[in-house]
Formats: structure tokens, sequence, C-alpha cells
């Protein structure tokens, strides 16, 4: 049949606005779905990136991310625990301090908190949720929280891969031997391990003279080429005309938290001879002294000693020679051992599995006196320990020098002697490289007065 031309011309504009209609329908429809999927899904506009957009706030220090979580920055602060650390940012809760501490501390020893370390909360939206936490120590180690599937916080350690060097250090007092370590750039901490070392060995007061020699032997660690804080000293020495010859060298026993790692002379002999001995075999302090966040209070409270990690039914030992002036059970302190000492200090052992003395007792330095429990207001094994002078006042079992015996012996003696040859090996093979480098140098600058003799360890 054929049209007219006014029916072809009516069906022809019919056409072309049911086309318009359509066209529009199919760009909003687009716009639609990408405004959707933008705003309401949270997805990237560019499909192939799968950044996280974050939004940093400087004056808070707290960052947000698209994907609902909060990122709070902080630090350790000076003179405090990681409690009162963590609950002093932008809007932590007790819950939270609580619940990041007990996940944490089973496996980060509180001993070796330092200011300025750096640690990151991250939560949800509303900060009701800790979502993941981070303790970085330093550059290379990150202690790591995640909430896992099944609602905990699950411990991780991201360690990354470093560089160890050893250093040879051989100087000459001049002046006192402070200034001749900072002379050679030792940082600060490691100088005062030095120092307390030499100082055990020598007497610097009487006997030391201008010209005596020391020697320290130190393992470094660094990342991407640069140095990590700190240093582990193998072995340090000094001799003069009036000490003669005197070296330490570091035990290190296959139990990483060993109350036995530490400098021994050559014949095993502990460094410090009026040293307190160590109550437990294993040192890991969970709870330091001073202010904290009372586990089971929930309240900010001084701590009037520390706790050390451990497993229901290790050993625990008296740290020195006394009367046992209490043994009971003592109510939120559970099992309790009190000892006075000669010097009329007393020391205080709570929360014990097992008491293995009476009062009245005679004890030794180093003797079993109970064991490693859970008793009393616990949130989980551990041994409270705390020292009261002889004045009565509480004192920081920190800063007293312990040891864990006077003398190595059997497996952990042979172990040291090991050890001590494996040292000096080490230094030997240092000197080699030290005297090629040297010669090296020298000859290619033409000079033929560099000296070809061997040098060979001081012998012990």
């Amino acid at each position: 049949m054929e049209l007219t031309r006014g029916e072809l011309i009516n069906k022809k504009g019919s056409y072309i606005q049911n086309m318009t209609a359509g066209t529009i329908l199919i760009v909003f429809s687009l716009f639609f779905l990408y405004a959707y999927n933008i705003y309401d899904f949270g997805f990237s506009p560019d499909p192939m990136s799968d950044e996280v957009e974050v939004v940093i706030s400087d004056s808070l220090n707290i960052a947000s991310s698209s994907d609902g979580s909060v990122f709070i920055n902080g630090t350790i602060l000076p003179n405090e625990g990681i409690s009162n650390s963590i609950l002093s940012l932008e809007g932590v809760k007790m819950d939270h301090v609580l619940e990041i501490t007990s996940s944490l501390k089973p496996y980060v020893d509180f001993r070796f908190l330092a200011a300025g370390e750096e640690i990151v909360i991250e939560m949800d939206q509303n900060k009701e949720l800790v979502k993941s936490f981070s303790y970085k120590p330093n550059p290379v180690i990150t202690h790591k929280l995640t909430r896992n599937i099944d609602g905990a916080l699950e411990y991780e350690l991201v360690s990354l891969p470093t560089e160890k060097r050893q250093r040879l250090l051989r100087g000459q007092i001049s002046t006192t031997l402070n200034q001749a370590l900072f002379d050679n750039h030792i940082e600060p901490s490691v100088a005062a391990e030095i120092n307390g070392m030499l100082e055990c060995i020598v007497n610097f007061r009487s006997d030391a003279r201008k010209g005596d020699r020391f020697t320290v032997f130190l393992e470094e660690s660094f990342f991407e080429g640069k140095k990590l804080k700190g240093g582990k000293v193998l072995l340090a020495s000094f001799e003069g005309k009036r000490t003669g010859y005197k070296v330490a060298y570091l035990y290190t026993d296959p139990e990483r938290n060993s109350a036995f790692n530490a400098h021994y002379t050559k014949k095993g002999e502990a460094l410090i001879n009026a040293g307190l001995r160590l109550p437990v075999d294993r040192v890991h302090i969970t709870s330091p002294y001073g202010y904290r966040i009372h586990p089971v209070t929930r309240s900010r409270t001084f701590h009037y000693g520390v706790d050390y990690r451990g497993r229901i039914g290790d050993p625990v030992y008296t740290v020195a020679d006394g009367t046992i002036i209490y043994s009971g059970y003592d109510g939120l302190n559970g099992n309790k051992v009190v000892i006075k000492h000669k010097d009329k200090t007393q020391t205080f052992y709570l929360h014990l599995h097992k008491r293995l003395v009476q009062s009245g007792q005679k004890v030794k330095a180093r003797q079993r006196i109970a064991t490693i429990g859970n008793t009393g207001r616990s949130t989980g094994p551990h041994l409270h320990f705390s020292i009261r002078d002889p004045k009565g006042k509480w004192a920081n079992p920190m800063n007293k020098r312990m040891i864990a015996t006077q003398k190595l012996e059997g497996e952990r003696y042979a172990r040291f002697i090991n050890q001590m040859d494996e040292i000096d090996d080490m230094i030997r093979e240092y000197i080699a490289k030290e005297r090629r480098l040297t010669e090296y140098t020298l000859f290619h600058l033409g000079s033929d007065k560099f000296n070809t003799r061997e040098i060979e360890v001081r012998p012990n």
C-alpha cells in the first residue's frame, strides 16, 4: 500500500521523535549507572586502579580512607608505657587499649620500648572497632595485629631482611673511656653497655692509665645501606700496664629470652660479682614498673613491680640470700612469697602456682622457691616481682643489675667455649681483610711502605 506525501512526513517525524527519546534514555541510564557505581559502592572511576583514596588531617594526625577505615598515628611517649601512649591518641578508648595490649604482650617484651617509636591504629569509621594495630620499633620490624574472621586480633611479625656487618674498634685512652668511644662514633646506648662491661673487669679509678688500649668487636645491622639503631657487643677487652689484659665475650643461649644471655669472662664467670639473680629462666616483661592501665580494674594505676611472662609450672627463684617471712595465699595477690634479705630489703613473688618454701626457712640466691602461676587477680600466667627497700619504699627492679648465674657450667660453658672461638675467628678474618685492603690501596697509590706482617688476635 502506498502512502501519501502527508502520511510519509508524519511517519518520519514520529520515527525521529522515538529515536531521540531512546537516545536520551540510554545516555541517562549510563550516567545513572556511572554515578551509582562510584558513590554507592566506592568503586574507582579507573577500572585498572586498586588504590584507595586517603584523606589526611595534619592537625589530629588522623587519616581516613574511602573504604571506611580511620588511621590514627602516634608514638611511644617519653616516660610512659604502651598503654598510656595508645590511650593518649584521639578517639581511642580504654577497651581498645586493653584489647591491643593483651593481644600484643605475649609477643613483645615491653622492656625495650623507646620514646618516639611509631604506633598506628586502624579503626572503623565510627572509631568503635580496632581493625588493626602496628608497633614499629625500627624501619625493618613491625609488630602487627589484624582482626581475623573469628573477630580476634591476630599477631604477625613483619621483618624485612637486613645486612649484618662487623666492626672492630681499637683505641687508646687519652682522657676517658667514654670520650674514646664517642670519638669512635659509638652511639650512647652501645657505649653505656661497653662501659658497663669494662667497669666490671677493670678498676678505672685506681688502675686505668693514659695510653691504655681497648678493643671492641661489634655486630651491626644495616637496611638499604643505613645503619639501624643499636648493635651487639660480641667482645670488649682492655689492656694496660697496671690492669694487664682483660676480656669479656658475649654468650648466646639457644633460648632467645634466656636469662643466661650475657657477657662473661673467658672462664665463664659473670661480670657482676655482687649482682642480684634473676627470678626466672626466660626474661620477657609484659608489664614494666610505673603507670599502666590495669588489665582488670581498667583504671590508670601505678605498678610497683614488673610482670614476667611464663608458663604455669615454670620455676621461680629467689634473687638473693635471705629468710622467708611469708608463704601463703593472699587474696588478690594469689599464692605469695616474701623474702627478707641481709640488708633488710624485701622481695615479693606473686600469683604463684605452687609455693615450695615455708615461713622462717633460709634460702640461697637462685634457689627455686615456687612455680609461675595464675592465682589471685590475674589475667594470665606470670610472675609479679617487686622490691621494697629497707626504708619501706618500692624500687624499680629494672634498675637493678641482675644475672642468672655467677658462672656458666656444663652444656652452657661448653657452648660458650665454641662461641668464643667463633668470635676470635671472626676478628682474625676482619683484621686480615682490613690489612689486605690497606695493602691494596697503598700499592695502587705507589707506596712501598705498607706493612705486610701478619696481625694476630691478642692471646687470651
